[in-house]
């Protein structure tokens, strides 16, 4: 604000001194009457006469352009001569022309002209100066009119002086009155920046232990995905034990399939031995009654007869118990059949639920590289936020070490305010 104050102070100052104070010739040119080289002396004499005020005439060609001055004094000098009426009433204003005038640039500044003319003869500039613009008469000066623009130049310096004194009076107790307003602004500034350190670095500890854990659980999930895919594996290569196996159990089926029709045929077999065996039995009866009719001869053929029975009839017996033993097998070949059927139902519900498991660990491979692929991605975005942070602690150390400085600067100009004031 009082950088401010003090640029526009200034530009009030150039703007009083162009617009008040004269600056350049043309500011002090007075506007005198002029004449033309071949006018007469009669014209001047008319002109000083109907205005008293007029000091000077100045005298230019036909383009304007000034070629000298005729002096109220001289002039009158001239004419109160025994012969001066009668010699330059009728002549040309060239011959009342002292010597060459002093000719002056609209645009030139006072102080330079003051400057140039002191180093001349003064008697030059009593007899007043021309101005011109673009080399044509515009107005003349003289040393009254210098003198004026001095005073005014020096009234208008000192009031802008003492303008330009208030004003940074005002400025300076303007910026004594905000140098605490700053102090208390940088202190606040300070201890943010340092609250905001400390929460960085803490941020920064957090983010390397977050990144610890990405990296922990990075591990595991890889770990996981190997695993996945052994498991993998291992599932095909149950599923292809499996099918086997049920090849195996598919030609048992068949195996005990035909032991059991062969068990069938067997006990068909045993009912042809026993209807044997009871024929037998018969035929011994038979044979046995035929030995009694037949007496003593037919003794001997009737103990064959006995032993033929007897075995007819142990052949009886044993092929029930075999016929029993089949049966009992049978029963259990069949039971067996059906068991073996049972196993092969269940190797084969077995194989869809290791298919559907294959399927399952497929699906948790591809989402397990997914995920590491995530991971790797939070690595990298955990990665970028370390590096703001470093960069943001950085900062921060930046913004204390300016804080630091601008107090002292700030003291500075704290104890430069206050020497101001009290000279004020």
């Amino acid at each position: 604000m009082a950088a401010v104050e003090i640029a526009e102070i200034r530009e009030d100052c150039l703007q009083d001194i162009h617009e008040n104070i004269p600056v350049i010739m043309e500011d002090i040119a007075d506007t005198i009457p002029s004449l033309l080289l071949h006018d007469v002396g009669a014209s001047v004499h008319e002109l000083f006469s109907r205005d008293a005020n007029i000091m000077m005439i100045a005298i230019v060609d036909e383009q304007q352009r000034p070629q000298g001055l005729v002096d109220r004094q001289f002039f009158f000098g001239l004419m109160a001569g025994r012969f001066g009426r009668a010699l330059y009433t009728r002549r040309p204003v060239r011959l009342l022309i002292q010597q060459a005038p002093i000719i002056v640039p609209h645009d030139m500044l006072i102080a330079d002209f003051m400057q140039n003319i002191l180093s001349r003869d003064t008697n030059d500039l009593y007899r007043g100066f021309l101005i011109t613009r673009d080399g044509r008469y515009i107005g003349a000066g003289s040393t009254l009119s210098l003198v004026r623009a001095a005073r005014q130049q020096s009234e208008a310096a000192a009031q802008q002086a003492h303008k330009t004194t208030e004003n940074l009076k005002k400025v300076i107790s303007e910026i004594s009155s905000n140098v605490d307003a700053v102090c208390q602004v940088s202190a606040t500034i300070r201890d943010g920046s340092i609250a905001l350190s400390g929460r960085t670095q803490a941020q920064a500890r957090d983010i390397v232990e977050a990144a610890a854990s990405v990296e922990e659980i990075n591990t595991a999930v890889s770990d996981t995905a190997k695993n996945v895919e052994r498991a993998r594996d291992l599932v095909a290569e149950v599923n292809e034990d499996a099918n086997s196996f049920k090849l195996v159990v598919t030609s048992t089926v068949e195996a005990i399939s035909g032991i059991v029709s062969s068990y069938q045929e067997m006990v068909e077999s045993l009912g042809v031995i026993q209807d044997i065996s009871l024929q037998t039995r018969l035929l011994s009866f038979n044979a046995a009654v035929e030995a009694a009719h037949a007496g003593q001869e037919g003794k001997g053929f009737g103990v064959v007869a006995d032993e033929i029975r007897s075995l007819a009839v142990r052949s009886s017996e044993a092929a029930k118990i075999i016929g029993n033993l089949v049966t009992e097998s049978s029963v259990s070949m069949k039971r067996g059949v059906q068991l073996v059927e049972d196993v092969e139902g269940g190797l084969e519900k077995i194989a869809s639920q290791v298919s559907a498991v294959d399927s399952l660990i497929t699906r948790i491979h591809s989402t397990t590289r997914k995920q590491v692929d995530h991971i790797d991605d939070i690595n990298r975005t955990i990665s970028s936020i370390n590096k703001v942070a470093g960069d943001n602690m950085a900062m921060t150390e930046d913004v204390n070490a300016t804080c630091y400085d601008l107090d002292t600067k700030i003291l500075s100009l704290d104890e430069f305010v206050k020497v101001y004031d009290r000279e004020g």
